[in-house]
């Protein structure tokens, strides 16, 4: 199948991961600067400072986004501030540009299924699922409600804006009015 693409609008026919329009980052507090993060490679996790100890959340940002501007940026330097977690950020805003709500509809699914993959990935360079959460702002929020369908187990931790947490084994709901988690 081949992509379908109008005017700034992509919508994603093709249900292969990795996809070079969905891409993830890596933040930590010795390396506060983003690495690109391959997850078919998780034994390289370790070489960005990435550690099991910590606890990990994935943060996703919603329609017309981006994982660098407001307010995924707050979210990102809240928990790096904490000093005691590895963030990674999934920028898919090609895939959620404006005006193309419905292709950014379609779009979620493989957001979803790319995502899980690098959720696996953290699991297998032994991250702890009890200690990895999802944080998602707007159709972000729905990718992290999605990404367990395709995990064999469920996720432990969602957080989201507009969200029913029905997928998650414990739900957990932060309204964040500073940059302080």
């Amino acid at each position: 199948m081949i992509d379908f693409r109008y005017f700034r609008c992509v919508m994603k026919r093709e249900w292969k991961c990795p996809d070079s329009e969905i891409n993830f980052f890596m933040y930590t507090p010795e390396y506060p600067h983003k690495h690109f993060i391959d997850p078919r490679y998780p034994e390289l996790l370790h070489d960005f400072g990435w550690k099991n100890t910590r606890k990990n959340v994935l943060i996703i940002h919603g329609f017309n986004g981006t994982y660098s501007k407001t307010p995924m940026t707050f979210i990102r330097d809240a928990y790096l501030s904490r000093k005691d977690y590895n963030v990674f950020m999934v920028d898919w805003s090609v895939l959620t540009r404006f005006p193309c709500y419905l292709s950014a509809l379609s779009n979620m699914k493989k957001t979803a299924q790319c995502t899980a993959q690098l959720y696996s990935a953290i699991t297998q360079a032994g991250g702890l699922a009890k200690m990895t959460t999802c944080v998602g702002h707007s159709l972000g929020a729905h990718i992290c409600g999605m990404i367990s369908n395709h995990l064999t187990e469920k996720q432990y931790k969602i957080v989201g804006e507009f969200f029913l947490i029905y997928r998650a084994k414990f739900d957990i709901i932060l309204f964040l009015q500073s940059n302080k988690i």
